[in-house]
């Protein structure tokens, strides 16, 4: 009986479930660089309000998302599906650069700068 009812439970599921159901762990390092991504953000659109940059709807819109991804990972260890933990570990990636080339520009060594991929 038991045995066909995991067979039953087996057959029921798809392929594509699995990934889709399954939750993952918000690291520290993914939680933080997603809130440094958010401070960013914040920072430009005082620039775009005070007129030092032009506007621009687009960086709005990334704070929404940010937001929203925040609000889903509201702490280290959250748990999230895999389509938000591969979109907040794209937007750590992107901040780690923005972090790299700042330090870079602001006459940093290269091999000091390189521990902006630590954070």
């Amino acid at each position: 009986m038991f045995i066909k009812l995991l067979a039953d439970l087996s057959a029921t599921r798809g392929e594509g479930e699995d990934k889709d159901m399954k939750k993952y762990r918000v690291n520290a390092s993914e939680h933080f660089n997603l809130m440094s991504m958010h401070d960013h953000l914040k920072c430009v659109e005082i620039d775009m309000i005070e007129g030092v940059i032009p506007w621009n709807n687009d960086v709005i819109d990334r704070i929404d998302e940010v937001e929203n991804l925040l609000d889903k990972a509201y702490c280290v260890g959250a748990l999230v599906d895999w389509s938000t933990l591969k979109r907040i570990r794209e937007i750590k990636d992107e901040r780690q650069m923005i972090r790299y080339n700042k330090c870079l520009q602001n006459g940093m060594k290269e091999k000091d700068a390189g521990l902006a991929f630590q954070v």
